[in-house]
C-alpha cells in the first residue's frame, strides 16, 4: 500500500510514481492533442511520417519480445504482450508526434482556446486510473471474471 500506518502518503512511493505519473501525463496530452490535430486535418505531412511510427512500433515489438521471452512468461503470452507493446508503441509515438507537430504549427489553437488545460486535464485524470489500476489488478481482474464491473 501507498500509505503508512499513520496514512500519510509515503516519499519513496512518491518518489519512484511521481515521474512516471508526469512522464505518462505529458504523452497522453501530446497524444490527445494530437487526435485533435489529425481530427481537424491540421497536421501537414502525416502520410510522410507514418513510416517512421510503423518502425517505432515494430522495433517496440522486438524489443518486448525479447524482454518478455526471457522472464517467467513465453509462448502466446509473451507473444500477445509484445503485439500490446507494439501497437501501444505505434499510437502513442504516432499520436504524440503528432500532437506536438500539431500544437508548433497551430500554437494559437492550442493556447488561446485553453485546449491545452482540457486536454492536461485529462491525461491527469487517465494516468491516475492507470496507475490505480497497475496497483490494483488483482482486484481489477477479479471484478471482471465475476462480472463485477
Amino acid at each position: 500500500m501507498a500509505t503508512s500506518a499513520n496514512g500519510y502518503l509515503e516519499r519513496d512511493v512518491l518518489a519512484r510514481a511521481g515521474p512516471l505519473i508526469c512522464a505518462t501525463t505529458l504523452a497522453l496530452t501530446a497524444a490527445f492533442l494530437g487526435i485533435v490535430g489529425i481530427v481537424s486535418g491540421e497536421t501537414g505531412g502525416l502520410v510522410g511520417r507514418l513510416p517512421l511510427y510503423v518502425l517505432a512500433g515494430s522495433v517496440g515489438f522486438v524489443g518486448a519480445l525479447l524482454a518478455v521471452e526471457h522472464s517467467e512468461y513465453y509462448g502466446r503470452p509473451a507473444l500477445a504482450t509484445a503485439s500490446g507493446v507494439g501497437i501501444v508503441g505505434f499510437v502513442m509515438i504516432g499520436l504524440g508526434t503528432e500532437g506536438v507537430v500539431y500544437g508548433l504549427t497551430n500554437p494559437d489553437a492550442v493556447v488561446a482556446s485553453h485546449l491545452f488545460v482540457y486536454l492536461l486535464s485529462a491525461a491527469i485524470v487517465a494516468s491516475g486510473v492507470g496507475y490505480w489500476t497497475v496497483r490494483n489488478w488483482r482486484d481489477v481482474t477479479t471484478a471482471v471474471n465475476t462480472s463485477g464491473l
